[in-house]
């Protein structure tokens, strides 16, 4: 009998998925290392698995050839002067922001995984990641330009929300 762990939580949401090597004819893999990070002070998420793309194979590390795009977030001076402009402000943290982000079905074996529960007698599984990940350099800005551009997407709708 396996625990029940956060591995088990992404696959029931569908944001990983088990991989058959057997049926799979892939050309380049790589293998993320991870841990988890446990936070049970947080409301939306207590455990989380992290992804270090900056562990290197070969002196090769994932973060190193992956494409980090420029920081889409404000600067933290033009998030507080927003502050003084209404009397109200409004903040919001959204559960696994990053795992509502889809990797492109072409590079998901780029971010694989194996995962055995803790069991060391046994081969582990091989999972890959469908959605976007802690731990990779360019995950921040995945989220960031999905969120501006679902704002743009439904700006007539939802106009003050759309005010960023």
């Amino acid at each position: 009998m396996h625990s029940i762990g956060p591995a088990d939580n992404y696959l029931d949401k569908g944001y990983i998925r088990k991989v058959d090597p057997a049926r799979e004819d892939v050309q380049s893999t790589w293998y993320l290392p991870h841990f988890s990070l446990i936070r049970p002070d947080r409301t939306t998420t207590k455990t989380r698995i992290v992804f270090d793309a900056s562990a290197s194979c070969q002196s090769v590390s994932l973060n190193q050839i992956i494409q980090q795009d420029p920081t889409l977030q404000r600067e933290l001076t033009d998030v507080l002067l927003r502050f003084r402009r209404n009397p109200v402000a409004v903040l919001c943290d959204i559960a696994e922001m990053y795992l509502h982000v889809e990797i492109a079905p072409k590079d998901r074996s780029y971010f694989r995984f194996l995962w055995r529960d803790m069991q060391t007698n046994r081969v582990p599984d091989i999972y890959e990641c469908s959605r976007v990940t802690f731990g990779v350099n360019c995950s921040p800005f995945l989220t960031q330009l999905v969120t501006q551009e679902h704002a743009k997407k439904f700006a007539d709708e939802f106009p003050a929300a759309a005010d960023n």
